[in-house]
């Protein structure tokens, strides 16, 4: 941890549950991680921007009344490349939430990794209040880890010219175990059918030959955990109505 950070910091921070974690540059500065979502959708906008304010003001004059004089600045109105420069390149000298951070984390790495491809950082920027308002937590889990696995298995891989890696997507597979180390025991077996249901789906996405792998077949890897919802008893139930059109699409691309 830096030197610049103490104890009294840490104190502030536990007081405000709106906070994240916080990170800390090499020249002293504190970037905060609010559990905000990082992108908010055009109508909610205004809202965001004044629960943002409110936290920030909160927990920066909490920090300044405990001595800290350098700069503070909020993830949440980042840029998310730059978001993603914060999380890989400074110090996290505080984590109040870490399951909330790792889910803002997926959706920084997920956005960032596929900006190479046109049109799909801007896509899934605009979708990413979608992912992180899925309900319940469990499935919100599901879905972000399912698209980090899609950023690190395949559309890395499809970036350096091989194939994505199918081998992951058996029942004991690498995403299945994945999927198990986001859920508690009680919710892996409840679970179960939708990881199943998934897995299943991307196999049969990631069939598709080489030709017919366009940036529409892309988005529909991203949309295909989010259109698989499961109920409290662990069986599938129908798409909601805010995800008709990712339903619709799959259906119409498996014909």
């Amino acid at each position: 941890m830096n030197a610049m950070w103490t104890s009294a910091y840490d104190t502030v921070c536990r007081r405000h549950p709106d906070l994240v974690a916080v990170y800390e540059s090499t020249e002293g500065a504190l970037a905060l991680l609010l559990r905000h979502p990082l992108v908010a959708a055009p109508e909610e906008r205004a809202c965001w921007l004044a629960a943002t304010r409110r936290a920030a003001r909160a927990v920066s004059a909490g920090l300044r009344a405990a001595g800290f004089g350098g700069d503070v600045t909020v993830l949440q109105w980042q840029r998310l490349r730059d978001v993603g420069a914060v999380l890989r390149g400074w110090t996290c000298c505080y984590d109040g939430d870490p399951v909330r951070h790792e889910q803002l984390a997926d959706v920084v790495d997920g956005v960032t990794r596929t900006a190479a491809r046109p049109g799909l950082l801007k896509w899934y920027r605009d979708m990413a209040p979608t992912w992180l308002g899925a309900e319940p937590a469990a499935r919100r889990r599901l879905i972000l880890r399912t698209h980090r696995w899609t950023v690190e298995r395949v559309l890395s891989p499809l970036s350096r010219g091989e194939e994505p890696a199918v081998e992951d997507l058996t029942p004991d597979g690498r995403l299945a175990w994945m999927l198990a180390r986001a859920l508690t025991r009680d919710e892996a077996v409840l679970w179960r059918p939708w990881v199943l249901l998934t897995l299943a789906d991307l196999r049969r996405a990631l069939a598709w030959p080489r030709a017919r792998r366009t940036g529409e077949w892309v988005r529909w890897l991203f949309e295909i955990p989010y259109s698989n919802p499961v109920n409290g008893r662990g069986t599938v139930v129908p798409v909601p109505p805010e995800a008709l059109h990712a339903a619709a699409h799959r259906a119409a691309l498996r014909r």
